[in-house]
């Protein structure tokens, strides 16, 4: 089983729109979409599209948290969430004509010690049941710096392979916790490493410098140009075939659920790396967010090329 932690969940509504998005004026939707969103939500739909079985924890309140939880119903995707006093937050996705994507994120309303100290104790049973556990995006309001420290802290004291997903300073402050895997851009990894990263020689050099620090696999996104990976097997390109996008929001978190069931299932890294990717690329040709055919993934895994480079 593959559990997955978000602290920030969210309705996520992807608003799709017939003409050019204008500043300053009346738009209609042509299509709404909504989806039990955060990030470790779209992992979870990854990890049961590619049909393993998946249970999603963090934090949930109010009726947009009960709406979320009535969406993941509909996904038949299990949960077992601490209930906040706050109203779980929602996000916007506007989808253009031409695929241009204009997101709008609300940030998440306060958690107080208390409830971060109740899902820390949940997480103790939970764990414990768990192949790999996934911990993916922001924090709401109030929870400490160091939150993610205490949880991979968790993890790792039962023996369970912990994925981290998360960015900026929350990153950064993450990272000496070792978690298994982290998923920097080159960005990230660049302020990791207090210095610019840019070209793929250097994501390639950057990686394998926190891979030494500890962290078992470091992949590093590239966007369009595919992904790095460096891991104790070699450091390694990935590069996905061409496709027409559609929507390629939540490609990234269900690059991260995709990684976990490969985990589980034993995978070498390379065919890890692999794997994860061909179901990014079918993330992005779905118009709903963090869903994908696994038929339209197993026919991209042929055309995704994972190249060693050190």
């Amino acid at each position: 089983m593959i559990l997955t932690v978000t602290l920030n969940t969210s309705i996520d509504k992807a608003y799709r729109i017939s003409s050019t998005l204008e500043r300053g004026t009346v738009m209609r939707v042509a299509e709404c979409i909504d989806n039990a969103g955060g990030k470790g939500l779209n992992a979870s739909r990854s990890v049961a599209t590619c049909g393993e079985k998946v249970l999603s924890t963090g934090f949930v309140g109010g009726n947009n948290g009960r709406l979320l939880c009535e969406l993941l119903d509909r996904d038949k995707i299990p949960h077992d969430f601490v209930k906040v006093a706050t109203e779980t937050r929602c996000c916007v996705n506007v989808l253009e004509p031409d695929g241009l994507s204009t997101e709008f994120l609300e940030p998440g309303r306060e958690v107080t010690s208390e409830e971060l100290a109740a899902l820390e104790e949940r997480l103790v049973s939970l764990v414990s049941r768990a192949d790999v556990v996934t911990m993916s995006g922001s924090f709401p309001k109030g929870l400490p710096a160091d939150t993610y420290v205490r949880l991979i802290k968790l993890v790792r004291s039962q023996g369970k392979p912990c994925i981290l997903d998360t960015s900026g300073a929350t990153l950064k402050a993450s990272i000496d916790a070792l978690p298994t895997m982290v998923k920097p851009n080159t960005d990230e990894i660049g302020q990791i490493l207090g210095r610019k990263v840019s070209s793929v020689e250097e994501v390639i050099g950057a990686a394998h410098e926190l891979h030494e620090r500890g962290i078992a696999q470091v992949v590093v996104s590239l966007g369009g140009d595919g992904a790095v990976m460096a891991c104790d097997t070699g450091t390694f390109r990935g590069i996905a075939p061409k496709i027409e996008v559609v929507n390629p929001v939540g490609a990234g978190d269900t690059m991260v659920g995709a990684f976990a069931v490969a985990m589980a299932r034993g995978m070498e890294p390379a065919e890890q790396l692999r794997y994860a990717m061909a179901c990014a690329s079918a993330n992005c040709m779905s118009a709903s967010t963090g869903h994908f055919d696994m038929e339209v993934a197993r026919g991209l895994m042929d055309g995704t090329r994972v190249e060693r480079v050190a």
